[in-house]
């Protein structure tokens, strides 16, 4: 049986917010220019739209949204459980066994981008800030799934989890 824990992840830098503005404001310029009669607009409006989906896209995983990271008994199982909130809609990412957890680590920002995953092994990231400087790399290794979850953690929260890993025997 473990303790029930759970944490609240919340962006931690304004880079995704200037990003998104700078998105949202290259795409009001452009839509300016066609109006004033730029050539090709065409390919402007195709860029705008462009634009449009990516400022959409940062502000709904870094700017609005929060991930809850839970550790929780289920019907007698241990579960490890992510979701994410953006604005009031709140949806489970991921549920998966506490058993299953194999390895929990520290990871900084140039050790995240040049981490890569074994063959048939799914990598997965759930962390609100752009630019995280602190992750724990979490590895599922189970019958059911095989995966590396990236998450940004507490050092409190993360101990929880090492708590998960079963004794080697």
């Amino acid at each position: 049986m473990l303790n029930e824990v759970s944490m609240i992840a919340k962006p931690a830098n304004k880079a995704s917010r200037y990003v998104f503005l700078g998105l949202v404001g290259t795409a009001i310029i452009l839509i300016l220019a066609v109006y004033m009669g730029a050539p090709f607009s065409g390919i402007i409006w195709t860029v705008v739209f462009a634009l449009v989906i990516a400022a959409l896209y940062i502000y709904n995983q870094h700017v609005a949204s929060e991930f809850c990271y839970e550790l929780s008994s289920y019907g007698g199982i241990d579960s490890f459980i992510v979701s994410m909130k953006v604005g009031k809609t709140e949806k489970t990412l991921a549920r998966l066994d506490a058993d299953a957890i194999t390895e929990v680590r520290h990871l900084n920002r140039k050790e995240y981008r040049a981490y890569k995953c074994e063959k048939n092994v799914y990598k997965y990231t759930y962390f609100p800030t752009m630019f995280a400087d602190s992750l724990y790399l979490v590895s599922i290794r189970s019958e059911n799934e095989n995966a590396d979850l990236f998450i940004e953690a507490t050092e409190e929260f993360a101990r929880e989890l090492e708590r998960c890993i079963p004794p080697q025997l």
